[in-house]
């Protein structure tokens, strides 16, 4: 029986105990032989399975279903997923007769009622190490706060103490560090000087760990440390402040001094000026982030324009999108909204004639309710590129704190919604009317609304926004779309 071979171990400390891939595939290739199976290809991957997204996992995956009459070979079921969509996926390629069976060294899984169950059972199980380990994690790091011990890497001029589990003075840099901090609180200072007489006359590098290290500090990682209030004895997770068992570098009053000196003042909450679409468009030519910016010209004047942030992958690059602005950006956005417009007369028909014709609803329902699920799954993306932001430190604290609050709430709302309309089949009418009443007055709220407002209906009605050429390009929503397509059409729903 032809198989494919598959093999996996992450890097986390979830796969511990699990054999490496090299032994693995020795030990697959041994059962192979025993089972008389024969190995069609041998794929491997050092990737943690919790969530979905494994690049050589989907490329067997996608075999299977192209080819079928396959078999898999793997260690453990868990190798293959420790999520419910790979798992899912597994399952459903079982019966579909896709995949023939999933053979392990202890047993193997077919197309059965018992197999399938004990799949998801062991599936099930998997997903629920992974979750248990999840929440022993944040317990721990939330216990280590709690005691005042910072969890993770300690900032340069402390050290982590593996043996007591706490933070420690690093011997050899804790009083160049602080020399830093006494220039700083002089006020006679220059960054870049200050900076290269750190490294070549105080020989003060950041600590080595394997191939990183051992570099002298940069511009950023300066102010991050003098920003830092770590240094004074607290512990900074996300927007909250936490007591340390440290010792401090500086005091209080020192580390206040020294963000006025800086001109930095320690904010928890920092005023910047709302922008009415930022955070909504992305660049048609790099991809980055669409910001804005408003100026004050020598007449005094004040405009507002939009501009690529042409910053895709962290890094500048070399965009050449110009400016535009926020006046041309709204008549655009009108233009698209003049397209979704309908009259309160024929409003009023379509009501009518829906109410007459509700035992069509069911149908309905379904549509309003995919339209609603494809909501919800935009808010789950949403958080995952917000989180993956953060990662590559293209948002701040605050910046991803603020977007999850609102996003998360978005998503519960639209949660409720589902679950409503699942409750109570009659309630799609009341969505209906809502619909029509929206693309009935959305153009003169959007003239004569705040920014709030416009922000509101903007992102209500499109998505995937792009601003290419001064152009904006707006993929309208479900139900927009059908409106914005059907425009020559006497009731623009369509003939």
């Amino acid at each position: 029986m032809d198989c494919f071979l598959y093999a996996r171990k992450s890097t986390e400390s979830e796969d511990r105990q699990i054999l490496s891939i090299e032994s693995q595939i020795n030990e697959l290739k041994a059962t192979a032989l025993k089972q008389g199976l024969k190995i069609v290809e041998v794929f491997s991957e050092a990737k943690s399975a919790k969530a979905p997204g494994r690049p050589i996992f989907n490329k067997m995956m996608q075999n299977v279903f192209q080819t079928g009459g396959i078999s898999i070979l793997c260690w453990k079921l868990d190798r293959l997923a420790r999520n419910p969509v790979d798992g899912g996926s597994l399952i459903w390629a079982v019966e579909q007769n896709k995949l023939i069976r999933i053979f392990t060294p202890s047993r193997d899984f077919k197309n059965s009622g018992d197999d399938k169950f004990w799949m998801q059972l062991e599936f099930g199980i998997a997903k629920k190490y992974v979750d248990d380990l999840s929440d022993n994690v944040k317990r721990g790091l939330r216990a280590k706060l709690d005691k005042g011990i910072l969890p993770g890497k300690a900032p340069i001029g402390y050290l982590n103490d593996k043996e007591n589990k706490t933070i420690k003075k690093d011997p050899d840099r804790f009083h160049l560090v602080r020399k830093i901090w006494d220039t700083i609180l002089s006020g006679d200072y220059n960054v870049k000087a200050l900076l290269r007489s750190a490294s070549e006359n105080w020989g003060l590098v950041t600590p080595q760990c394997k191939m990183l290290g051992g570099k002298p500090l940069t511009q950023s990682s300066f102010y991050k440390l003098l920003n830092n209030p770590f240094y004074y004895g607290a512990i900074r997770r996300k927007s909250e402040l936490y007591s340390g068992n440290h010792e401090p570098m500086v005091t209080r009053a020192e580390f206040e001094k020294a963000q006025r000196i800086l001109k930095r003042p320690e904010k928890t909450c920092p005023k910047t000026k709302l922008f009415a679409y930022t955070g909504l468009m992305s660049c048609g030519e790099c991809g980055s982030m669409i910001t804005a910016e408003h100026k004050i010209n020598r007449y005094g004047y004040h405009y507002t324009y939009y501009r690529c942030t042409k910053h895709k992958g962290g890094i500048k690059n070399s965009c050449k999108q110009k400016y535009v602005r926020v006046e041309e950006l709204e008549a655009q956005i009108l233009s698209f909204l003049e397209k979704i417009y309908l009259p309160e007369s024929v409003v009023k028909w379509v009501l009518e004639q829906v109410e007459n014709t509700r035992a069509d609803g069911e149908a309905m329902q379904i549509e309003i309710k995919k339209s609603l699920q494809k909501v919800l799954e935009d808010c789950k993306r949403k958080l995952d590129n917000l989180l993956e932001l953060r990662l590559k430190d293209m948002l701040t604290d605050d910046e991803y704190l603020s977007e999850k609050a609102k996003t998360v709430e978005k998503k519960i709302n639209f949660e409720a919604k589902i679950a409503e309309l699942e409750a109570n089949p009659e309630t799609w009418f009341e969505p209906l009317k809502r619909f029509f009443s929206f693309v009935t007055l959305a153009k003169n709220y959007f003239e004569e609304g705040d920014d709030g407002m416009k922000r509101q209906i903007f992102s209500t009605v499109g998505s995937n926004l792009f601003l290419k050429d001064k152009i904006l390009l707006i993929e309208a929503k479900i139900p927009f779309g059908l409106l914005a397509e059907n425009t020559k059409s006497p009731l623009g729903l369509g003939r």
